[in-house]
């Protein structure tokens, strides 16, 4: 099972409700060797700017993600022969598989996205850089043929998948992220017993301006926001000697699913997050977990997590008026805060909990064991 930090922890968490699994996992963000890092160095050079007209017509996203699928072949071989052989490879995201075709041909495969390469083409914004994914695209849908089986964390991402690659719809399942318990029914009773206090907003993002970040900002001070809420960025993206406007603090150096991180999801009365680009956005099922309502923009997969009106408000991105209405409006409500919150709670444990995924995904891996082997092309 192969993942970074974040999901491998999860597919671990997952893989130990599973009777009968022996799985052996795969951390590809743990540290790298010297030769290694020398090659991560080499495939990530930029050649061209990384972002406006010319992105990626240097292929840098090609190169990148072949990186980390010969990273994950070298990790595959190693644990092979550490614990194999296996009877099932589980894949995430689809590039980690980009090496690893002629091991597919002989063991069943699962591959998960969150997004396709024509998903994130799009975003481009000139016709040359989305031109320049079709090396990625081609190389996915190799990928995807080899497949036994895909998962695909939100219907946004299968419905691209099934509409650029309909040779493999019919593998696909919709199998969001699980999220661990975070909160309970007493974090809301605290918030409503604190209720006649200024209630205290929380933005958690490391890539400050693609979460929405400065949008926060600009509608905070345009929106007169300090007036009703006080707000909390978690983030260490350098944010230069600005003046933060009246009632912002700054929380650095906070590593997630620490006493620290758990402590600033207890205390927040809302969450806020107005992403700019966001293939899933798995904080947003964190903010649920921890019983909060949610502001966030209307895109890609956000509102499969996000219920509009039910779990939390959301808006068009960039449109700072709309955020600001919609932060002063849970800021006015301490009773529609309470009522989203306790849905956001419900609706994470029926959708996003551990059991849940892991019986899923246990379908899932019988599957693929028992069907019959695709022909890598």
């Amino acid at each position: 099972m192969l993942g970074h930090r974040s999901v491998a922890a999860l597919l671990r968490s997952s893989a130990e409700r599973i009777a009968d699994l022996q799985a052996t996992h795969v951390d590809l963000s743990q540290p790298l060797s010297m030769p290694e890092r020398i090659l991560r160095r080499a495939f990530a050079l930029p050649l061209l700017p990384t972002s406006g007209r010319c992105a990626n017509l240097d292929l840098r996203r090609w190169r990148l993600e072949w990186h980390v699928g010969l990273l994950a072949r070298r990790r595959i071989a190693d644990a092979w022969r550490g614990g194999g052989p296996f009877d099932v490879l589980h894949f995430h995201t689809q590039a980690t598989a980009y090496a690893s075709l002629p091991r597919m041909r002989t063991t069943p495969a699962i591959v998960s996205i969150d997004a396709t390469q024509q998903l994130a083409r799009d975003e481009m914004t000139s016709t040359l850089s989305r031109m320049s994914y079709g090396p990625n695209a081609a190389r996915d849908g190799r990928v995807f043929r080899a497949a036994a089986a895909i998962t695909a964390t939100s219907t946004w991402a299968a419905r691209s998948l099934a509409r650029h690659y309909p040779a493999s719809a019919s593998k696909v399942a919709v199998l969001p992220y699980p999220v661990r318990p975070l909160g309970d029914a007493s974090w809301i009773a605290e918030r409503v017993e604190r209720s006649t206090a200024r209630p205290t907003a929380l933005f958690i993002g490391g890539d400050f301006p693609r979460k929405g970040g400065e949008d926060l900002l600009a509608a905070w001070t345009d929106g007169r926001l300090f007036d009703v809420l006080t707000l909390d960025l978690v983030t260490d993206w350098p944010l230069g000697t600005r003046a933060l406007p009246p009632g912002v603090r700054v929380v650095r150096g906070i590593a997630p699913h620490t006493p620290a991180w758990r402590a600033l999801w207890r205390a927040a009365d809302l969450f806020v997050m107005p992403s700019r680009h966001e293939a899933f956005g798995m904080v947003y099922q964190e903010a649920a977990a921890a019983g909060l309502p949610v502001v966030a923009t209307r895109i890609n997969a956000v509102p499969e997590i996000v219920e509009d009106g039910v779990t939390g408000l959301l808006v068009e991105p960039g449109d700072l008026a709309a955020l600001a209405a919609a932060c002063r409006a849970l800021a006015g409500s301490a009773d529609r805060r309470r009522q989203m919150g306790a849905a956001a709670l419900d609706r994470a444990r029926s959708l996003f909990g551990l059991d849940r995924y892991a019986a899923e995904l246990e379908r899932i891996i019988t599957a693929a064991v028992t069907s019959p082997r695709p022909r890598c092309l």
